[in-house]
């Protein structure tokens, strides 16, 4: 049977309903696709926006603690720069000179163990004294195989500086006789030149700093999961890049690997200090810029690390792929569950779901890196303190609580002059925009001091060498974050090193330079007061035997032996000095009489007939003593130094064991 033909109100209801259905599709598809758009578009950039400030404080923590890195050597490089030791060889390089300033180079080689090679350059550029490590023992390189330098941009940039500046070269590999050296080996190297007192450039000393140290930290600092961190030079070349293969290009000769690469990007990095470049084939690029620059007030008003044109990028790349998208076509789950959306408007909430998903995704991934943060900055072996805009406390890591006696919570909050100049601490708070490390959160002014003072909660001050830099979001000012390392030990340390420079190393004695501003400073009070100052010259009788049959362990000890008796022969307000080998200089600063000087004689004689224990055998010494005085024989320092060394010398022609009073005959006990 045929079926009816539909009437024409059928059709017409019918065709309604289509019509009405197709509407209201259409306008259901648009505002679902109008919602899904936004929620898709704002989450990305609520998301886009946490992970720049992430990345930027990454950055500029980074910076910061790399730099504070460079400052801590230069301030051990213008410290040895300026010791006697150095002072004495700018000003006469003669071979003690010489001797006295590679031990030292050994010393700081042996304790510090960052430093692959400690050199002084004259200026010519020839190396006079270069200490390398290896295996981690400093080796002193033989004086015929050291090297020119002079045709290395280092050597003259280095004699460029004034008196208290320091250059910093570039990163890149150390080179040995105009080659690159293999394996390659990245290298920093510092430099400041040393003057004589009459103002002329000597030469240089150079520290020459393990750079893949530097490197390893860098990455430490910057590692996560989902970004990848580089380190560029002012040239546009990777120093460290997540692919190896493009570090050290530029040592080959080959064009700015990254400026090339990234041209836009890189044009960017050097518009601003810090900030972002989105770059549609890479990525998010997070940069900040570390400048080698310094001032160092330790030593003198203006001097540091000499400014130049010369500085870091510390740049984070978060790939495309991982940055969150606005697009629904760009996700293939969003995609799927748009289109599905579209056909079933209850699917909705999966798409809901599925984002709630992707925020957790996101979020579990700052998580990890908020520990990861936590857990550097609570090892980490200085204190870090972060102030808001108003110089108020924010956050505190372990060791800021430790160094300055405070709980964290307690800290949160207080200002900054309360927490390191508490009330009762021997300094008032400062008002909150006097003091430079404070004034660094509401101007963005950079403060760095190696000689600051703290003060714990129970009132106890201790040094400090503290960095106070400023804490910005995309140019914005949003506090700073204040470092500090505890500097008891380097303050010991460096008085460690003016000792050495002062005293002999075997039995601890003043040396000749410390006698000699003795005996000036002796002689100056005896003219003024008319008393007299005796100089003795003491030398061991038949010692080379001791070292031939003993050799020179038995031989130390025996000298060892001799300066304890010397020691206890003498008044406390006398000098006992050795001049090196078995020679000693006693400075007599006052007698009333020829006599007493012989009295002292007899009784180094006599405190000296006990044998002295040398390698479990008792041995027995004899000494000569020349003696000459202030002002009976001479009033010159040099002259009374060559009389009594001529009257010892006319003790031991007349047998030995005996002292001589200048110009008259030698006596014995």
């Amino acid at each position: 049977m045929q079926e009816p033909a539909p009437s024409p109100r059928t059709s017409a209801v019918k065709l309604e309903t289509i019509k009405l259905f197709l509407i209201g599709y259409l306008l259901a598809a648009l505002a679902f696709t109008a919602i899904v758009q936004a929620l898709t578009f704002f989450q990305a950039e609520r998301e886009l926006q946490e992970l720049k400030v992430q990345e930027q404080a990454k950055v500029a923590k980074t910076a910061s603690i790399l730099g504070y890195r460079f400052d801590m050597i230069a301030s051990d490089l213008l410290t040895l720069a300026n010791v006697p030791t150095m002072r004495a060889l700018a000003a006469d390089p003669s071979d003690l000179a010489i001797e006295r300033s590679a031990n030292l180079f050994s010393t700081i080689s042996r304790e510090k163990g960052i430093y692959h090679k400690i050199s002084y350059l004259d200026a010519s550029g020839m190396e006079v004294i270069r200490v390398d490590q290896r295996g981690g023992l400093p080796v002193e390189v033989p004086a015929d195989t050291l090297q020119n330098k002079s045709d290395q941009y280092f050597v003259s940039a280095a004699l460029r500086q004034e008196r208290g500046e320091v250059y910093v070269s570039p990163l890149d590999l150390n080179m040995e006789n105009g080659q690159v050296e293999r394996p390659y080996n990245p290298t920093i190297r510092f430099g400041t030149p040393l003057f004589t007192p009459g103002g002329e450039r000597r030469g240089i000393m150079m520290l020459n700093l393990y750079g893949q140290t530097m490197i390893d930290r860098f990455r430490q600092l910057m590692k996560d999961d989902y970004s990848q961190a580089m380190l560029l030079s002012s040239d546009g070349n990777w120093l460290a890049s997540p692919d190896p293969a493009h570090s050290w290009e530029f040592m080959l000769k080959n064009p700015a690997a990254f400026a090339r690469r990234h041209p836009a990007a890189w044009q960017a990095f050097n518009a601003a200090e810090t900030g972002h470049w989105m770059d549609k084939e890479a990525g998010l690029f997070t940069y900040g810029t570390m400048r080698l620059t310094h001032k160092d007030e330790l030593h003198a008003p203006g001097t540091g690390l000499s400014k130049g044109e010369y500085f870091w990028k510390v740049v984070s790349l978060v790939p495309l792929a991982t940055i969150p998208s606005a697009s629904i076509v760009a996700d293939d789950l969003i995609r799927t569950i748009y289109i599905a959306g579209l056909a079933f408007l209850m699917l909705l909430a999966a798409y809901v779901s599925q984002t709630v998903v992707n925020q957790r995704h996101l979020r579990r991934a700052i998580e990890r890196y908020n520990r990861r943060h936590q857990e550097i900055t609570q090892y980490l072996g200085e204190g870090l303190v972060v102030l808001d805009r108003q110089a108020r406390v924010v956050e505190a890591n372990p060791e800021a609580e430790r160094l300055l006696g405070w709980r964290r919570q307690e800290m949160l909050g207080q200002s900054a002059g309360t927490i390191f100049r508490p009330p009762g601490a021997g300094a008032p708070p400062a008002p909150s925009d006097s003091h430079p490390i404070q004034a660094a959160a509401g101007t963005g002014k950079r403060y760095r001091n190696e000689d600051e003072t703290f003060y714990r909660k129970d009132g106890t001050a201790f040094p400090v060498g503290v960095t106070a830099a400023p804490l910005t979001s995309d140019d914005e000012l949003m506090g700073a974050v204040v470092s500090f390392r505890d500097m008891t030990d380097i303050k010991a340390y460096q008085e460690e090193i003016r000792r050495l420079a002062y005293h002999d190393p075997l039995t601890d004695l003043p040396n000749r330079r410390l006698l000699m501003e003795r005996l000036g400073q002796a002689l100056k009070e005896a003219g003024r007061n008319q008393y007299k100052v005796g100089l003795m010259f003491l030398d061991l009788d038949h010692f080379k035997h001791v070292n031939d049959v003993y050799g020179h362990d038995g031989g130390d000890e025996l000298l060892k032996g001799v300066a304890q008796r010397l020691r206890q022969a003498v008044r406390a307000t006398d000098t006992v000095s050795r001049q090196g080998g078995d020679e000693f200089v006693i400075l007599l600063a006052k007698i009333d009489a020829a006599e007493s000087a012989g009295a002292v004689a007899r009784k180094i004689l006599e405190s000296l007939q006990a044998p002295l224990p040398v390698m479990g055998q008792l041995l027995a010494v004899q000494v000569s003593i020349g003696i000459a005085l202030f002002p009976d024989h001479s009033d010159d320092i040099d002259t009374l130094m060559t009389l009594a060394d001529a009257a010892m010398y006319e003790a031991k022609q007349a047998g030995r064991n005996r002292y001589c009073l200048k110009g008259t005959a030698p006596g014995t006990l």
